[in-house]
């Protein structure tokens, strides 16, 4: 029974998917708001060039938006009680709020409400990419806000950092997403930095006898008991230990030789299919071909559960109280 009502599911959300493709499209304020996405990659830059760590910050802020209810900027809400998605455990230690607020403030200069918060999220994270050394793609627009943000929501949608190859597919597929864009979308862990306490259990409790996980190459599990000791689990590390600020293989090339540092990264070479595309990635001539994949995969993303159309609003202020 379980498996056909998760079956259910993913079929609802292929169709809701198939409706707001048709909505979204590229260009849409060619003529409401004209040189926007140049608005908001010059106030990227400023604000890169004073934090260049909000790259992956603003990559991982549009990706936990998605999985929630839909980009949506729904994660961009905030609760007088402490309720709203972004009060949810795997969301306290996203970043990039402020930055989203201060682009959302030249944009409505220009056009007043005109502009979605979800619409910049997705401009942003893009050009985070970009100024990561990463692709540079177009991005679909017309997305609308949304005014619901429930903190059970994200502890219910958003993939656990320890999660297997099959739990992280199950994840996906109810956002009509594949195995083939978990993977990829995996790598946007190329750039930013993860907390000890995301992969604690893997140094020090592996099986609950106090040991550490066997798949850990063991050098380097020793580094990271070393930057992360028991009494230090709010200190961060690369989760890419290659090229931390580059977008490009070194995520993949961590994977490969048992550097990853999250569970749900690592699990990636238990499974024959992703394994072999983390092999196929662990070269540097496949690169083109991961970027173009990556593309894909995050205009695949980008459709997942928008508002459009009447549906959501278009509101002033990203960070508006639901209570």
């Amino acid at each position: 029974m379980a498996s056909a009502t998760f079956l259910i599911l993913v079929a609802v959300a292929s169709l809701l998917a198939s409706f707001a493709q048709a909505d979204l499209q590229y260009g849409y304020y060619n003529t409401t708001c004209p040189g926007v996405e140049k608005l908001v990659r010059t106030e990227l830059e400023a604000i890169f060039a004073d934090d260049s760590t909000l790259r992956a910050g603003l990559l991982r802020l549009h990706f936990h938006d998605c999985f929630v209810l839909g980009c949506d900027a729904s994660l961009m809400l905030n609760s007088h009680n402490g309720t709203a998605e972004k009060h949810a455990d795997p969301n306290l230690t996203v970043r990039g709020y402020e930055a989203i607020e201060a682009i959302k403030k030249v944009v409505e200069k220009a056009c007043p409400l005109v502009v979605s918060c979800a619409d910049i999220m997705a401009m942003a994270a893009r050009d985070a990419v970009n100024l990561s050394a990463g692709p540079y793609y177009e991005v679909e627009t017309g997305r609308r806000d949304g005014n619901i943000s429930k903190l059970e929501e994200a502890l219910t949608n958003l993939p656990p950092a320890d999660g297997n190859v099959t739990v992280l597919t199950q994840y996906f597929a109810v956002k009509n997403l594949t195995m083939k864009d978990m993977v990829v979308l995996s790598a946007a862990h190329t750039i930013g930095v993860t907390h000890c306490s995301s992969f604690s259990k893997r140094l020090y409790n592996f099986t609950g006898a106090g040991d550490q996980d066997p798949s850990l190459e063991p050098a380097y599990g020793k580094t990271l008991t070393t930057k992360c000791p028991t009494d230090k689990m709010a200190s961060v590390v690369p989760m890419d230990d290659v090229t931390v600020e580059t977008f490009d293989l070194g995520y993949y090339e961590s994977v490969y030789n048992h550097r990853a540092v999250l569970r749900s990264d690592a699990a990636l070479l238990d499974d024959s299919l992703t394994g072999a595309y983390v092999a196929l990635m662990n070269n540097a001539s496949s690169l083109d071909i991961f970027f173009a994949d990556f593309v894909v995969a995050m205009i695949n993303m980008g459709r997942v559960g928008v508002l459009t159309g009447t549906q959501g609003e278009i509101r002033e202020t990203c960070g508006v109280y639901v209570d």
